[in-house]
């Protein structure tokens, strides 16, 4: 293989396990499904394999972690068929075409369809049921003024977690609970406690529509989700805002067991939450059992604008819909390239082949 299109970067605990039991999907402790908005088209044709031919190797049902889109990518992964339901998730997310200055209605309104488009109803109880994925996906559960229905109030609030949160995320958990909506019985015995007050909530035929939008509904661009059936009462938004990229409180690994966090991510830095995008100094707790996967710099070089999709682009490419659409179909077709290349080197027993 002349270029590896993707990197792992494997912390100590990781590493050492793979080197000394190689790497599948029964290496693995947890996966992380990041929040990040179209980047995960990046990942597409990854997820396809991930959670297809990969997954299929499992013993045990995997915890799954994801807030935002990646609550929806786990979703989807949750059909019988989850490569079609992850090509419905791509269409849709895709055919997102809004005003200049839509307001939250607005996007609330689409974001629902991408929801609708993916979910199949006959479907909800399987999905929840899942034999070889035990689903978390995540919200952040509003305290104090960022709960409050009107928009400047809310903006006063965020503002007042965001300023709580550079003193240290302790601190954030002041003004955000963080939900679990799991499938089974109980969340993984896995998750661990920290500063957040965490509550688990199982999900449900009923529930499992309104947790997953929840946990994608970016604050001020959407309404918040109210009263989720089974939750607490109160506001819900991106569960992004408390664990953006699923650095999540994990109990230490026992010995013998698999320790492996797996993260396939659109970048190659972990950050804990959305307001520590800007603090350099706010590093992973989970590093030493961290395996993140992001795709080269050599194959984001390759990409139009030479960058991974964002949501930026709806600005960029703003009156320019069809050449948004090149760009990020782009994306999805050079993730066909790392999903090759990862099945290839994992087959192989060479998957540390592109730690660097």
């Amino acid at each position: 293989m002349a270029s590896i299109p993707f990197v792992l970067r494997a912390g100590a605990l990781a590493r050492a396990h793979i080197e000394a039991n190689g790497f599948d999907a029964n290496q693995v402790a947890a996966l992380g499904a990041p929040a990040g908005g179209p980047k995960f088209l990046i990942l597409k044709h990854l997820d396809d394999y991930l959670f297809g031919p990969w997954l299929a190797q499992r013993r045990e049902r995997l915890p799954v972690f994801g807030s935002s889109i990646g609550a929806f990518r786990l979703v989807a992964a949750a059909h019988q068929d989850p490569a079609a339901a992850l090509d419905r998730l791509v269409a849709a997310y895709s055919a997102q075409h809004y005003a200049s200055k839509p307001d939250a209605a607005e996007v609330s309104r689409q974001v629902r369809q991408i929801l609708d488009s993916v979910l199949q109803t006959d479907e909800l109880d399987q999905l929840i049921a899942h034999p070889k994925l035990h689903l978390h996906l995540i919200t952040a559960r509003c305290k104090g003024l960022s709960a409050h229905p009107k928009a400047w109030l809310q903006a006063i609030g965020l503002g007042q977690a965001f300023l709580a949160n550079y003193r240290g995320r302790d601190k954030l958990a002041r003004h955000m609970e963080r939900c679990v909506f799991h499938s089974g019985d109980a969340p993984s015995p896995l998750l661990d406690r920290d500063a957040f007050t965490t509550h688990s909530v199982a999900l449900t035929a009923e529930n499992l529509a309104e947790a997953t939008l929840a946990s994608g509904t970016i604050p001020l661009l959407m309404r918040s989700v109210r009263d989720i059936a089974g939750a607490p009462k109160g506001a819900h938004i991106d569960g992004g805002i408390v664990d953006y990229h699923m650095d999540m409180p994990l109990t230490p690994a026992e010995p013998g067991q698999a320790p492996i966090l797996f993260v396939p991510h659109y970048e190659s830095r972990l950050v804990p939450g959305w307001f520590d995008k800007g603090i350099a100094s706010r590093l992973p707790t989970q590093a030493d059992r961290l395996l993140l996967l992001s795709p080269s710099p050599e194959l984001i070089a390759k990409l139009p604008g030479q960058a991974i999709p964002s949501r930026n682009d709806f600005k960029t490419y703003h009156g320019r819909d069809a050449d948004r659409l090149v760009a990020w179909r782009a994306a999805v077709e050079a993730s066909r390239e790392i999903a090759e290349a990862f099945g290839e080197l994992s087959d192989r027993g060479r998957l540390l082949d592109a730690v660097r």
